[in-house]
């Protein structure tokens, strides 16, 4: 548990750290004035924080590119949330000429040019008469403003036109309509349509049919949101595309959700993606963003939501599975994690220095993505917070596993409310998540021993302050995804590679170790050597050279991450087992080299493990016997040096330090088994955090503790005094830690 100062730092484990990179990106600007949070789209390429504006920009020259004179439709597509508005808007600025940061290509040349960009709202009409007369008319007035003199004529026409062609889209079926010009045409007769000048519709038509012909460039009207509105509304948005998509120099730019709009126009056993077909002859799909960037973001998000909170507290150890296994899983896109930060920040401004962060999180993130859920949990607040024990054991909770838990917890065929929530929703592992993390009270009975720690914790698991959160009346970074894209090609280079990772700015190389992986099918086998090397060798300066954040699940974690899937890409066994000797071999702490030997054994312990259990057990006594013979020649890169000396004490029964030892060496020891404890205190003004040494590992790596002592003086007559070491002679002293 640790304590959140003035400036909240809620950037976690390498998995769950969003860093300040944007400035140093080809495509970025300064953000480091902070944004509104708002649920809106982007409006240009300064605030290009996912990187799609050259893509954007990309696809609207492809646009320009194809012939526009018989009329064009194009469409952006993607499911709600996925960024197509700020997409287009992106676009926007190929079409209307917007100077960009770099001088263009001879290509691009040829295709950016100053465009007339109509936005249509599709939401300020109802029925297919408004319609057609809205769309002509706004579309007519939007002219006049852009350029009268040029387009001023067309707009008039168009006004005329609307005025007699309303009763002309009640003519066109969906789908399967036969062609627009027919329609007009079977239906000119019949329609009341002459102007105050006796003209006809279709003269009226051609007028402007030769006006627009004359254009220099098209114009281009968006039509957004499309998939916002109802059926019957989608059906008349493409009945009036369908009916006005021939005028040339006319490029109808549509987004909307593919799924929801073919399901609309799907009739009579015709499906609604063939009608889609015929009528949109260029389009793209948004990406979905991916695992990495939308868990940056939230991190980043939150970050600027926690940034006011004062004193408040969070359990560093929970943090990562309940974001991993309850609020990771409800997030489906940008706009969700955006939804989520507004909805969360008013509780967080309320509750953040007085519940537990973690539960807060958690149980905001539920209330806003599965509500159904969340209203039935107030009336189950005394099973959530009831007797049981905390369930011992680490891992994911899996739901037959939660189910087991409550084998006893009500009679047979009668089951606990609990059991009851769990049928109510089947196939929810949120709520199994929820359970374990949150509420482990709900688990099992007899847990009375565990109440005061929760009341200290302030966890909801506490009936006080889940009543709390019930019943109250009550930043700025981005992700580093280009650093690693850029590294993933030099993994087979150890010079480059090192080279490239050292010159990074130091608070964002686990960052850009960590991304790595997202890149693992771009994996190969002579990236296996090279690239662990390196990772494993660097540990010791992300451990330096950066601070550990709040819920930082383990330092080397992103180098685990990646060195485990650089292994796997090699096929056979004792290939890999080859791999990991010469791996071995380049290392240059044993830090590192245990850290190694661990990972290998501990994912041995999966379906499918490393290497065999034989050489595993090889590599580790070899390990054992290496250290003990000879002392590490870089002591003071030694990021895990009491770990290290443990295993061979633990192997040997023998105290394998001695205080005539190198003082630097010894330093490193120190400071590797010293960890901060913090405890939450209703006074919010008293000292929470408390420095502690694994003392009885210190005492067993020397011997006794009179030799703590000699090696102590031998240190700080070579190096000085220093906090860790008085933090020692406390213990020397006979203090002993209050174990709360």
């Amino acid at each position: 548990m640790r304590q959140l100062g003035k400036r909240v730092d809620i950037a976690v484990s390498p998995e769950l750290k969003a860093k300040e990179l944007e400035k140093k990106m080809t495509y970025s600007n300064d953000c480091s004035g902070e944004r509104p949070l708002i649920d809106a789209p982007i409006r240009s390429s300064a605030e290009d924080d996912l990187g799609r504006a050259p893509v954007a920009h990309a696809f609207a020259r492809s646009i320009l590119e194809l012939d526009a004179s018989q009329g064009l439709v194009v469409a952006v597509m993607g499911p709600w949330g996925h960024g197509k508005s700020s997409f287009i808007n992106l676009m926007r600025e190929e079409f209307e000429g917007i100077p960009k940061e770099s001088d263009p290509t001879p290509e691009e040349s040829k295709t950016r040019r100053a465009l007339t960009v109509i936005d249509f709202n599709p939401w300020m009409f109802s029925g297919s008469d408004q319609l057609v007369d809205f769309f002509f008319t706004q579309i007519g007035a939007e002219l006049k403003v852009k350029n009268e003199s040029r387009l001023g004529k067309i707009a008039d026409w168009l006004g005329q036109y609307a005025g007699i062609l309303k009763p002309a889209a009640k003519l066109i079926p969906l789908p399967g309509a036969s062609a627009v010009g027919e329609v007009i045409a079977a239906g000119i007769n019949g329609l009341a349509g002459t102007t105050s000048a006796d003209r006809s519709v279709q003269e009226i038509k051609d007028d402007i049919t030769k006006a627009l012909s004359k254009l220099e460039e098209p114009i281009v009207v968006v039509i957004d949101d499309i998939d916002r509105l109802t059926k019957i509304e989608i059906r008349e948005i493409f009945k009036l595309v369908r009916l006005t998509a021939s005028f040339p120099n006319i490029i109808y730019l549509l987004a909307f959700d593919r799924e929801r709009v073919e399901q609309a126009l799907s009739e009579d056993g015709i499906s609604g993606r063939a009608y889609l077909e015929k009528i949109v002859l260029l389009s793209f799909d948004i990406p979905q963003a991916s695992e990495k960037l939308l868990r940056s973001r939230t991190i980043a998000e939150l970050e600027r939501v926690l940034s006011p909170i004062t004193n408040a507290t969070l359990d560093e150890h929970r943090w990562a599975s309940a974001y991993l296994e309850v609020i990771e899983p409800l997030l489906s896109n940008i706009r969700d994690v955006t939804r989520y930060a507004i909805s969360a920040k008013q509780t967080i401004k309320d509750l953040g220095d007085k519940v537990d962060l973690v539960d807060l999180l958690a149980m905001e993130a539920l209330r806003v993505f599965r509500p159904e859920i969340f209203r039935r949990l107030p009336t189950l607040r005394n099973e959530l917070a009831g007797a049981g024990v905390i369930v011992g054991g680490a891992g994911k909770r899996t739901r037959k596993g939660i189910e087991e838990m409550f084998k006893d917890s009500g009679d047979e065929g009668n089951p606990s409310a609990i059991e009851s929530l769990l049928n109510e929703f089947p196939g929810n592992e949120t709520v199994v998540a929820l359970l374990a993390y949150v509420f482990p009270a709900s688990q099992h009975d007899h847990m009375s021993e565990q109440l005061n720690t929760w009341r200290t914790e302030r966890r909801m698991a506490h009936i006080d302050f889940l009543n709390l959160y019930f019943d109250r009346v009550m930043p700025d970074s981005l992700v580093a995804f280009r650093y690693s894209e850029c590294a993933v090609n030099l993994l087979n280079d150890r010079r480059l590679i090192e080279s490239y990772l050292t010159k990074l700015p130091p608070e964002t190389l686990e960052d850009a170790i960590d991304g790595l992986a997202s890149y693992e099918t771009k994996f190969t086998d002579d990236m296996v050597i090279p690239g662990s090397i390196t990772l494993l060798n660097l540990i010791d300066t992300i451990s330096k050279k950066k601070r550990r954040s709040l819920f930082d699940i383990a330092g080397g974690f992103a180098v685990r991450h990646v060195v485990i899937a650089l292994l796997h890409r090699v096929d056979k066994e004792e290939e890999r087992e080859k791999f990991v000797s010469q791996i071995l071999e380049g290392l240059e702490t044993y830090s590192s080299k245990l850290y190694l030997i661990e990972t290998i054994r501990y994912s041995n312990l999966g379906e499918k493990g490393l290497v065999s259990e034989t050489f595993a057990e090889q590599i580790y006594a070899d390990f054992v016997q290496t250290l003990q013979n000879t002392p590490p020649n870089k002591p003071s890169r030694e990021w895990n040096a009491g770990p290290i000396y443990y295993e061979v004490a633990i192997n040997t029964g023998e105290a394998p330090l001695s205080p005539s030892n190198d003082p630097v060496l010894l330093q490193s020891v120190l400071y590797s088994l010293r960890f901060t404890t913090s405890s939450q205190s209703l006074d919010p003004l008293q000292d929470q955090s408390k420095d502690r040494l694994d003392w009885d590992k210190l005492v067993k790596l020397f011997g006794s503790e009179d030799k703590v002592r000699t090696a102590l003086l031998n240190i700080r007559e070579k190096l000085g005094d220093d906090e860790v070491f008085r933090l020692a002679d406390r213990y020397l002293q006979g203090w002993e830690p209050d174990p709360s």
